[in-house]
């Protein structure tokens, strides 16, 4: 009799797990029971290799398992643009590591735009515009303190280069310090000096450390299975990953109260210079809707600090890199900018971009290429759906994502897709081509808010540095290689090179 209540208790198992629980979804890759598919996406070696395969297997639409949530993944151009761009409302909710932000709401809160939905997030992710278009983020209005930020550090390298030759220089500090200025900028009004690189570097550490324990093997099983938090060798990662924010918390706090006791001094308006006088304002205004309270502006500088310092700060990376692997991409590249400046010694600006075709094409093919995001943030249904035509029935909170990786290497679209060629954004007259689904910073209602900031710190950057400078490795026999470090937003190995400044 007990023998006979354990057999059917494992064959309803069995029932539930291969083909009760996924009834109603698109096919996909059979989830072991309580870990899904996360093994297999934790013991491949590239993290974007098993969603290429599943693709290639299932087609354009698939179910993947994160532990016991099952994620609809769109890998085609077309459905996401129906999905989430056409029947935008139906997709907008959001879904983030599996539920695991729910457990370590403890220290940061439900707050911000990347976690959150409904009220909270559209009025946070229509504030977020609004404010960064009054400050002129992406246009001429913040174009002149980038630049500022740009000059002080070709100084800096310049001198490095009259030093020590340019010799076994490390261009990543570099850049990861104007990029957190750049968003600091936007958000509190002041670039990081010498005096302030602890705080900043804490700052990275921390986004560094998130990111790298997202794509663990401990991170990837407690995504999967929350409840392994209580087991003592999760446990200890699990408290560390909770209490990663709270750094970054404290600094974000300190400019906060500083800010707040200098305009109750003063006792006087002005013109708003940075997002936290847009949003003390907001707050004292008649106007203001309940959301509009400090622990959402904290959680939205957390969000925007995140999104901007790694993904430019890393897209950057990844730029030098492939240029300095590429000579005859730099040199292209080189021979453009010559051109547009015709030997004027003002920094370029963004409104030489139009006629810089080449340079356009060199960043969209690295954008193309790092595909920082080997797993892209997922969705949620809002309500009840019908997908493909009544094909697929979708119940409220069901995760989706589009997976935008996919389309980065599509072979049909990108032929060579992981090689490096910028040529394949030029037409055969030298104009830069469209692709529909080259779309790095998303699509739809979730699309990046800090899209125009971010093209305009890829650009400047990339037009006044490669100006200026000839990278080139330091030993051209072993030159670093472009492997990327698994990450929840990938970064190149470390690699240090050797600076030329050029005539």
């Amino acid at each position: 009799m007990f023998a006979a209540i354990i057999l059917l208790f494992i064959i309803l198992f069995f029932y539930w797990n291969f083909i009760y629980k996924r009834q109603g979804l698109p096919p996909g890759p059979i989830p072991l029971p309580f870990f899904g598919n996360t093994l297999t996406l934790s013991r491949s070696k590239c993290a974007y290799l098993p969603y290429k395969l599943w693709a290639d297997k299932y087609g354009p639409i698939y179910t993947f398992w994160m532990g016991e949530c099952p994620i609809v993944t769109v890998t085609d151009y077309s459905l996401m643009n129906e999905l989430f761009v056409k029947n935008g409302d139906a997709f907008v909710g959001r879904d983030f590591l599996n539920h695991l932000s729910k457990l370590v709401e403890v220290h940061t809160g439900n707050h911000g735009v990347i976690q959150t939905q409904g009220d909270t997030w559209r009025v946070m992710r229509r504030f977020g515009l609004l404010s960064m278009r009054t400050l002129g983020v992406g246009k001429a209005g913040m174009e002149k303190q980038f630049k500022e930020d740009i000059n002080e550090m070709i100084n800096k390298l310049s001198n490095q280069v009259l030093l020590n030759n340019g010799e076994n220089i490390n261009l990543q500090l570099y850049i990861d310090r104007l990029i957190g200025s750049t968003i600091n900028r936007v958000l509190f009004g002041f670039a990081f000096d010498d005096n302030q690189m602890d705080e900043f570097n804490e700052i990275k550490s921390t986004f560094d450390k998130a990111s790298r324990w997202q794509f663990s093997f401990c991170g990837r099983l407690l995504v999967a299975a929350p409840i392994l938090r209580h087991l003592p060798f999760f446990y200890q990662s699990f408290v560390e990953f909770s209490e990663l924010p709270l750094p970054i918390y404290k600094y974000l706090n300190k400019q906060i109260g500083n800010r707040i006791e200098i305009r109750n001094l003063k006792n006087e308006k002005k013109e708003p210079r940075d997002l936290l006088d847009c949003y003390l304002d907001q707050m004292e205004s008649d106007e203001a809707d309940e959301e509009f309270n400090m622990d959402n502006f904290r959680a939205l500088c957390y969000d925007l600090l995140l999104a901007g310092q790694e993904t430019t700060g890393n897209t950057l990376s990844f730029l030098v890199l492939y240029l300095l692997l590429d000579q005859r991409v730099q040199s292209k590249l080189q021979a453009e900018l010559d051109n547009l400046v015709e030997g004027n010694e003002e920094l370029i600006g963004l409104s030489q971009r139009p006629q810089a075709n080449y340079t356009n094409a060199v960043i969209n093919e690295v954008q193309r290429l790092c595909n920082l995001l080997p797993l892209n943030l997922s969705h949620k249904t809002m309500f009840d759906v019908e997908i493909m035509d009544g094909k697929y029935f979708l119940k409220e909170g069901t995760v989706i994502l589009p997976q935008i990786s996919c389309l980065l290497y599509d072979e049909k679209v990108f032929p060579n897709p992981h090689l490096f060629i910028p040529e394949r954004f030029l037409d055969d007259k030298g104009q830069l081509k469209r692709f529909d689904s080259f779309i790095p910073f998303g699509l739809g209602k979730r699309a990046c808010m800090g899209e125009s900031l971010a093209r305009a710190e890829l650009f400047l950057f990339t037009a006044n540095f490669f100006r200026t400078f000839q990278v080139l490795p330091i030993d051209p026999l072993n030159p670093p290689n472009a492997q990327k470090q698994k990450a929840f937003v990938v970064r190149p190995d470390p690699y240090n090179c050797r600076l030329i400044l050029r005539k």
